[in-house]
């Protein structure tokens, strides 16, 4: 149960102001046996909120051990994002009250769902050496748009769900323990997005608002436990370019390393001392003009 009082400032506001809000939520889940070494299991969530009402997100996913070392797995589940206040109380009057800019979508606005299809091999090849693929395949609808307004003005934006799509991609890991006080973790993501208006449907920002996503990234990080109770960690990451949106039109993030770097000494087992540097290679934003990137990202980490 919440209860939310705002304070509405003369541009922006909730209405109501003040909301009483109930969410349950329940869970049930079932591992069968199928062989000795394969394994089903089943379940889902179920959750009622004021806003949709009743949610139902199950799924399931069938794990097969290959051998000691290796598993193949695979899945299908449902998710959804249910509605904000944003999505449907907001309001943003123009100047002097005389209209409203922007306005939740009211009673017309529905959850997010995905369907979700997942496949999956993870394997420890040696003594040293593991390693993990996963590829999947999503299927959105109703995911949020903004609607124009009658003309003249096109206002009020209305927020609506008039987007679908689907994204599909794959992640791919690997250990390494080069020696006993030395790990190496590498990971490469790949993402590829297809997010669309609906046939006959309108959107401010034509899906651009969904797509603020890389399609390839790539990591790797290095742990050392080195003498005298000393940890250095060190953390590289590339990201690759993409497009937000920019008031309607595409704009383009340029791609970016990122080094984070934490040195650790423990004089005692309940006692630690660190030094830690993150956006190390934080150059690259300024140079390209993005503004803010290294607080975003700290924000995010936080």
């Amino acid at each position: 149960f919440t209860h939310e009082v705002d304070q509405n400032a003369p541009g922006i506001a909730f209405l109501p102001s003040t909301l009483d809000h109930n969410l349950f939520s329940g869970f049930v889940q079932d591992e069968i046996t199928l062989r000795d070494n394969l394994f089903f299991t089943l379940g889902t969530k179920i959750e009622h909120n004021d806003y949709t009402g009743v949610e139902v997100e199950p799924s399931a996913r069938l794990q097969w051990n290959l051998t000691p070392k290796q598993m193949l797995w695979a899945a299908v589940s449902r998710a959804v994002r249910t509605p904000s206040r944003i999505d449907r109380d907001l309001n943003q009057p123009g100047p002097g009250g005389l209209l409203t800019i922007l306005q939740g979508g009211g009673a017309d606005y529905h959850s997010e769902d995905v369907i979700a299809y997942e496949l999956g091999y993870r394997a420890q090849l040696s003594s040293k050496v593991s390693t993990s693929i996963s590829t999947f395949y999503n299927v959105y609808d109703n995911i949020r748009s903004y609607t124009p307004g009658p003309p003249p003005f096109g206002f009020p934006i209305t927020a609506a769900n008039n987007l679908e799509g689907e994204t599909y991609g794959a992640e791919l890991t690997a250990d390494y323990q080069i020696l006993d006080w030395w790990r190496l973790h590498g990971g490469y993501d790949f993402l590829q997005e297809n997010n669309h208006v609906k046939s006959g449907q309108v959107d401010f920002s034509n899906g651009l608002n969904e797509t603020a996503d890389p399609e390839h990234q790539f990591s790797i990080r290095s742990s050392m436990d080195l003498p005298e109770n000393i940890n250095f960690d060190t953390g590289l990451r590339w990201v690759d370019s993409f497009q937000i949106n920019n008031g309607g039109k595409p704009a383009t993030v340029p791609s970016y390393f990122e080094l984070d770097a934490r040195l650790a000494w423990r004089p005692t087992k309940n006692l630690e001392f660190s030094i830690v540097g993150q956006n190390l290679l934080d150059d690259h934003h300024e140079e390209y003009g993005v503004p803010g990137s290294a607080t975003t990202e700290e924000i995010v980490r936080s």
